[in-house]
C-alpha cells in the first residue's frame, strides 16, 4: 500500500474592517467534510484547517463559499536553526569574543533599580531547568498546545541564554538577569515549523506583555497570518527582530523580510559577512554569529553559528535599552541601535552590513542622550515625567553638604561658591562615569552642556550624575545677593533659600507672574503633583521648596529670582 500523503494546513482569513480589525469568525464554523479545524485566531481573524492534500482545491472553493470567508493560502513553513552539544565546554563564559566585539563589557552596570522588560523568545522552546538562563515565564506550545513549552533540542534555550546574557549584565548564573523571557514554541530544529504557529506565539506574546520579540527562524514564503501578527505587535509598541537567514543568500527570508522587523546578519571574528549568512536591501544590522558559547538541554552547553545568534544578542542590548530607559518607544531603540552601529563595509548603509555592527556602548550612551532630550518635550507640554533624580543637600552650621544619589540629580546652589570652585573641582570626586553635567537653556529651550571650568551659577538647575551616593561640601558666600533671571515659558531654576520656602514667596514682591512648578519626590522617584499658582489643597502654592534643589517653573512673564544676604 502507498504511503499516504500529510494533511496541508490552509490558512482561512477573514475580511479587514473599516476600522482596522478583523470580521468575526463564527465561533462555531460549520466545515465542508474531509476537513479538520486545527487552532483559531480571532485577533488576526484567521483559523487553520488541515485537508487532504488530493483534495486542496476542491475544499478551498468550498471554503470560499463561505460568508465570512475572505481569503485563503497554504500555510507557509519556516525553518529554525541548529544546535551542537558539545560535553567538554562546562559553562558560557562571559568572556567570549562575539560579547568582546559588540562592547557589552564596556557598558556600566545600572546605577538604580530598573524596570523588568520582558523579551518573547519564539522558537522551540526553553529548557526551564537550566541553571544559567535568567527568569523564564511559560509561554505556550503551539504544537503540543499546552501551557509548557519545553524545548526538546537546544536553540531556544541557547537563543534564551543569549538574551539573558546580554540583557542582564552578563551575570552569572543569568537569574540574576534583570529581564523575564517568554518562552513560545511554535516547532523543534529539522521540523517544518507552521507560519501560523509564528503568528499565534507573536499575538499571545504581545498580549503577555512582551516589549521585545525575537523570532529565532525563517522561510522563503510569506505569510498573510504572520504579517498580521507583525502588524498587531507593532501597533502595540513591540519590537520585532529576526535573523536574516543562513542560506548565504539573497533572495526573500521571512519574517525578517519585512519593514517592522529588524534583520540581523553574522559576522565573523574579522568583521567579514559570515559564509552562511544572507544578505540583502532588506538587513538592517549584523552582530556576531560564529562559535558562540550557550546553555542547551539537559543543563548542558554547545557551541553554534548561525544569524539566529547574532539577533539574540540585538534583542538582548534592546531590552537592556528599554529595562534602564523604560520611557523610550520602540521605534526610538530601533533609531538608536541603527545610527549608533558601527559602519562595516561601504559607507552607510549597503546590503551586506546593514547600517552596521552592533555597538552596545554607543546605543547605551545614545538612549540616555535621547531620554534628556525627551525630558526636555515633556516638560514643554506641561506633562510630567518620572527618570530623573535629585537629593536636597543639608545644612550645619558653618559647611553646606550638597549630597548626590546614585544616578542623576537635578541641584543648584542659592549663593556663589566662596572658593569660586569650578564644577570640574566640585565635582571632582564624584565619579560621574564619563557623563556630562547639563544644564536647561529656558531661551534656547534646549539642554546644553555645562561648561566644566566654570563655577555654578547661582541658582541655575544643573544636572549631575554620580555612581553612587556622595556628599560635596560646599562653602557659600552668604552675605552677597544673588539673582537669576526667568523667561516666560518652562524653566529649571535653583531654590534661591538655604532653607524651605514657600512657593508663594519665591517672588514676593515681583510683579512677574508665574502658572505652575514641578519637583521631583527623591524618596518617591517620581514627580509630586504640580505646584498651581493661587491653588489649594493638593496643588497648593504653599508647598515647600527644598533648599540645594533645582525644579521647573512656568512662567507667563519674565521674572527674577533674588536671594539677599539675609535669606
Amino acid at each position: 500500500m502507498a504511503e499516504q500523503s500529510p494533511d496541508v494546513r490552509l490558512v482561512v482569513y477573514s475580511a479587514q474592517n473599516e476600522s482596522g480589525g478583523y470580521e468575526p469568525v463564527p465561533p462555531e464554523v460549520i466545515l465542508p467534510d474531509n476537513i479538520t479545524y486545527s487552532l483559531r485566531c480571532p485577533e488576526l481573524g484567521f483559523i487553520t484547517v488541515d485537508t487532504n492534500p488530493n483534495k486542496t482545491e476542491y475544499i478551498t472553493n468550498e471554503l470560499l463559499n463561505l460568508p465570512w470567508v475572505d481569503e485563503i493560502e497554504r500555510d507557509a513553513l519556516r525553518i529554525s536553526g541548529t544546535v551542537q552539544y558539545d560535553e567538554k565546554i562546562t559553562n558560557n563564559s562571559p568572556d567570549q569574543w562575539a560579547y568582546s566585539r559588540i562592547g557589552i563589557h564596556n557598558v556600566r552596570k545600572p546605577t538604580q533599580n530598573l524596570s523588568i522588560c520582558t523579551i518573547a523568545v519564539i522558537d522551540t522552546g526553553a529548557d526551564f531547568d537550566h541553571p544559567d538562563i535568567g527568569k523564564l515565564i511559560r509561554g505556550y506550545d503551539w504544537v503540543e498546545q499546552d501551557s509548557r513549552p519545553e524545548d526538546i533540542d537546544g536553540h531556544g534555550t541557547a537563543l534564551s541564554d543569549i538574551v539573558s546574557q546580554i540583557g542582564g549584565f552578563i551575570s552569572s548564573p543569568a537569574n540574576n538577569s534583570t529581564l523575564s523571557i517568554i518562552a513560545e514554541r511554535i516547532g523543534a530544529t529539522n521540523v517544518s515549523l507552521p507560519a501560523s504557529h509564528s503568528a499565534l506565539a507573536i499575538t499571545h506574546a504581545t498580549d503577555a506583555g512582551a516589549g521585545i520579540i525575537l523570532m529565532g527562524y525563517g522561510g522563503t514564503e510569506p505569510s498573510l497570518a504572520e504579517e498580521r501578527a507583525i502588524t498587531y505587535a507593532k501597533e502595540k509598541g513591540v519590537l520585532l527582530i529576526a535573523p536574516a537567514g543562513n542560506e548565504d543568500s539573497n533572495t526573500v527570508h521571512y519574517p525578517s523580510d519585512n519593514f517592522n522587523v529588524i534583520s540581523v546578519g553574522s559576522v565573523a571574528k574579522t568583521d567579514g559577512l559570515s559564509y552562511f549568512s544572507n544578505y540583502g536591501i532588506y538587513t538592517e544590522l549584523v552582530a556576531p554569529g560564529e562559535d558562540l558559547i550557550s546553555a542547551c538541554t539537559k543543563n548542558g552547553y554547545c557551541m553554534s553559528s548561525g544569524t539566529s545568534f547574532a539577533a539574540a544578542q540585538v534583542a538582548g542590548v534592546a531590552g537592556r535599552i528599554k529595562n534602564e530607559y523604560p520611557g523610550l518607544t520602540a521605534d526610538e531603540i530601533r533609531s538608536i541601535l541603527q545610527t549608533t552601529a558601527t559602519d562595516l563595509g561601504r559607507t552607510g548603509r549597503d546590503i551586506y552590513y546593514g547600517y552596521g555592527l552592533l555597538n552596545a556602548p554607543d546605543a547605551m550612551k545614545a538612549a540616555e542622550e535621547l531620554r534628556l532630550q525627551k525630558t526636555l518635550k515633556e516638560f514643554s507640554s506641561g506633562n510630567n515625567f518620572f527618570e530623573m533624580k535629585r537629593n536636597l543637600g543639608q545644612k550645619n552650621s558653618t559647611l553646606y553638604d550638597l549630597t548626590l544619589n546614585k544616578g542623576w540629580n537635578f541641584v543648584s546652589i542659592p549663593a556663589p561658591l566662596r572658593s569660586q570652585k569650578t564644577c570640574r573641582d566640585l565635582f571632582s570626586k564624584v565619579n560621574t562615569d564619563s557623563h556630562t553635567i547639563w544644564t536647561y537653556r529656558g531661551v534656547n529651550s534646549e539642554w546644553m552642556p555645562h561648561n566644566p571650568d566654570i563655577s555654578p551659577v547661582p541658582m541655575e538647575g544643573i544636572l549631575v550624575f554620580s555612581d553612587k551616593l556622595v556628599s560635596v561640601p560646599l562653602v557659600l558666600e552668604t552675605n552677597r545677593n544673588s539673582s537669576k533671571g526667568v523667561s516666560p515659558g518652562w524653566n529649571l531654576i535653583g531654590s534661591p533659600s538655604l532653607t524651605e520656602i514657600s512657593a508663594c514667596d519665591l517672588l514676593t514682591g515681583s510683579n512677574s507672574t508665574w502658572v505652575s512648578i514641578l519637583q521631583f519626590n527623591g524618596t518617591r522617584q517620581q514627580y509630586d503633583p504640580a505646584i498651581i499658582s493661587g491653588a489649594q489643597g493638593t496643588f497648593a502654592d504653599t508647598r515647600k521648596i527644598q533648599p540645594f534643589s533645582s525644579f521647573w517653573i512656568y512662567m507667563e512673564t519674565n521674572g527674577t529670582f533674588i536671594r539677599s544676604s539675609a535669606s
